[in-house]
């Protein structure tokens, strides 16, 4: 596990290679609240914590941020040199008291992330606190449990439809058809054809705004079901 130069608070490693958060030396006199802490593969790290003179929208969000996003809110972040590889899930800042809320709170944005690849699109890296209401769906799905029925209709139909995964995920979190053909370097008419064919594996409509929130919502379980 790495450690920062500069933490809040400091942290030990448990026996199963993650991390849980140590009891403080002493009071904290200049520093009444902790970063949030990041949830992931074997790791946990103190979050930025921007101050009031330093406060900064995240990357992919702001008034600059592309607006073509999915109904979850799971905006694939750009690479921050400051964090790990791999899967993240961030927790909120809170006071030091809380920091077993935070690391709760990380531990299951970490169950939003997906690896990033053609088969498990995704964001890698997922912020507790932008998750509002969606991050019921974890109390639902448990880790590992017999998936939903959209989500084995999902598994189903990408076993042997390689392109699926990608192109249902660019469906999703994009604005238009066109956004999500360009997203993924495929011609419009053929991501329409590509539709038309997972409609019929899937057994409902993706172009509808039903449809596409039914496509949202099986694409997020499926990653909360993984074990």
């Amino acid at each position: 596990m790495r450690s920062p130069a500069h933490t809040d608070a400091q942290h030990r490693p448990d026996r199963a290679g993650g991390a849980t958060p140590s009891r403080p030396d002493g009071p904290a006199r200049s520093a009444p609240s902790a970063s949030g802490l990041r949830a992931g593969a074997g790791t946990l790290t103190p979050a930025a914590r921007p101050t009031a003179a330093q406060a900064a929208p995240r990357p992919g969000t702001g008034p600059t941020a592309d607006p073509a996003s999915a109904v979850t809110g799971l905006r694939p972040a750009p690479p921050d040199p400051r964090l790990p590889a791999g899967r993240l899930g961030v927790g909120p800042a809170v006071p030091v008291l809380e920091l077993p809320r935070s690391w709760a709170e990380a531990r299951t944005a970490l169950r939003f992330t997906a690896e990033g690849t053609p088969q498990d699109p995704g964001p890698q890296v997922v912020h507790a606190d932008e998750l509002g209401g969606i991050a019921l769906l974890a109390g639902l799905v448990a880790p590992g449990s017999e998936p939903p029925p959209d989500v084995r209709a999902l598994e189903a139909a990408a076993a042997n439809t390689p392109w699926l995964p990608a192109t249902l995920h660019a469906v999703a979190s994009s604005g238009s058809l066109r956004a999500a053909a360009a997203g993924i370097n495929v011609h419009h008419s053929t991501l329409q054809d590509r539709l038309t064919h997972a409609e019929h594996l899937l057994g409902w409509p993706l172009r509808t705004p039903q449809g596409r929130l039914r496509l949202q919502l099986a694409l997020t379980m499926r990653r909360l079901a993984r074990p």
